[in-house]
């Protein structure tokens, strides 16, 4: 938004919302046979997992409803999301150091699934990421790695549709959107082929190989917002 000029009323947190959008699609077609599992377990009586993702859904749903202005106005600086790159990095290191990677989804308290939800939330302050905040706490809650990064994708899926939903109930957000339906088409286009590329890599990826990954890339693009700034370009 800072580096295309773009009019943040216009392309702030509401075609945030749209983008992501794209990316429910991608991760609920991804992840479409857990889904299925999950609706034949709530079928079949065994509600532990799919009440888990509830739980673990209700601070990221109450945060996004309390803090939706703080968020999209005041959090946005070029010079904070780089700073939380930073901290979401050291976040990774540590949580990969304590993680035990004994666990799996099923075997999650409502109090873990709770502290992931929780992590969910925080990650509403842009530059954390919140799959990377997810999956954190899921090493640190000694989920499998696999695990927890499975666990964070599923639990994404209800906090974006409500985030999506709230949007279009909102008739004033959702009339700006509609302005520009070709400059939105594309925009969950792309977000949807680009979703469904990284949930692919990141699942691929994580199952042999640390979040301290992508501790360069984010240090990196911390650097160059830093010197972006420096330079009078954001």
């Amino acid at each position: 938004q800072k580096l295309f000029g773009l009019d943040p009323e216009r392309f702030g947190l509401t075609f945030d919302v749209a983008l992501h959008m794209g990316t429910l699609l991608a991760v609920f077609l991804y992840f479409f046979r857990t889904w299925v599992g999950l609706v034949r377990d709530l079928l079949s009586g065994r509600w532990r997992v799919p009440l888990l993702l509830v739980i673990g859904t209700i601070p990221g749903a109450i945060a996004g409803v309390l803090l939706e202005g703080l968020v999209s106005r005041e959090l946005r600086s070029p010079l904070l999301i780089a700073a939380m790159l930073v901290v979401g990095s050291a976040i990774f290191i540590l949580a990969e150091r304590l993680g035990t990677q004994r666990r799996g989804m099923g075997t999650l308290s409502f109090g873990d699934a709770l502290l992931i939800g929780t992590a969910q939330a925080i990650a509403l302050v842009p530059g954390l990421s919140r799959s990377g905040m997810t999956i954190s706490a899921g090493l640190g809650s000694g989920l499998r790695r696999g695990e927890a990064t499975a666990f964070s994708f599923l639990l994404s899926t209800p906090i974006i549709a409500g985030a999506g939903a709230k949007t279009l109930l909102d008739l004033r957000k959702a009339s700006v959107l509609f302005e520009q339906p070709g400059v939105v088409a594309v925009g969950f286009v792309v977000s949807f082929l680009a979703g469904l590329a990284a949930v692919s890599f990141l699942v691929r990826l994580l199952r042999g190989h640390t979040l301290a990954w992508f501790v360069p890339y984010r240090v990196a693009v911390a650097v160059a917002i830093v010197i972006a700034v420096a330079l009078g370009a954001l």
